[in-house]
């Protein structure tokens, strides 16, 4: 007797809810995320506030301040 054959496996895609549950998971902060042609893409935020570096920025800070 001969073996039936074996089904092909698709994989399926990534969905944007569950990309962004993993990285939720993994404790990753999401900037921005990107759906196209089926494909998933995640950019990931500084954990941490960036300091500005305009000096106007710094200026209006100190003006606020008194």
């Amino acid at each position: 007797m001969s073996e039936p054959p074996k089904k092909t496996v698709h994989r399926r895609r990534p969905t944007l809810s569950s990309a962004l549950k993993a990285a939720q998971k993994a404790g990753r902060t999401v900037k921005s995320a990107v759906v196209e042609d089926g494909k998933v893409t995640i950019i990931f935020g500084d954990e941490a506030p960036t300091k500005a570096s305009n000096e106007w920025d710094e200026a209006l800070k100190r003006c606020d301040k008194h």
